[in-house]
């Protein structure tokens, strides 16, 4: 039986783990929300595919290293493995190149190199995150999205609901994913 979406994309910071309003500088830094695991388990019904897209300009700024960067990753890793959940890849944009076509969202470049790296049918797959680059990106590729209240989520609401369509808008990942159907 297919599922829903050929992929999930998420988020990092605000969205499947805390966001500290500033950057997440070593592992000791990261931390998953609470619930984010029985929310994964929840959309795992619905895609056999996530992908992890982040900006992360603090490497370009110095304020972390690849080294500190590829050591959470390394972790995320080992935790959706260890819960048996589809995670792909985790791609991230370290610069603040701004342009459609760039790797920074909102530009589609991390989502062009998914598509081809997973053959992923971007208009059939689901991009959730808690900023308004985040629905940007989905709104371009033509992408359901969810957007989140936690992290910057609040701070960007107003904006997303004049200039975005999000699918839905959920307070956080857990009830969007016990929302799924509602999109």
């Amino acid at each position: 039986m297919s599922k829903q979406f050929d992929a999930i994309f998420l988020d990092r910071d605000g969205t499947i783990s805390h966001d500290p309003y500033g950057y997440i500088n070593s592992l000791s830094d990261y931390h998953f929300f609470d619930y984010a695991f029985e929310a994964l388990e929840i959309f795992s019904k619905h895609t056999d595919k996530f992908i992890i897209v982040t900006n992360q300009s603090g490497l370009a700024s110095g304020k972390i290293d690849i080294e500190n960067l590829e050591e959470i990753n390394s972790f995320i890793y080992k935790e959706f493995e260890k819960r048996n959940l589809p995670l792909k890849k985790i791609y991230f944009s370290e610069n603040y190149d701004e342009g459609y076509d760039s790797m920074r969202k909102p530009g589609i470049g991390m989502f062009v190199k998914a598509k081809e790296d997973f053959n992923i049918n971007l208009s059939k797959s689901l991009m959730i995150g808690d900023s308004i680059v985040d629905m940007q990106v989905g709104d371009r590729l033509d992408m359901k999205t969810i957007f989140l209240l936690t992290g910057m989520g609040k701070d960007y609401l107003d904006e997303v609901k004049s200039t975005c369509k999000a699918d839905l808008i959920s307070n956080n990942l857990l009830e969007a994913s016990k929302e799924i159907a509602l999109i």
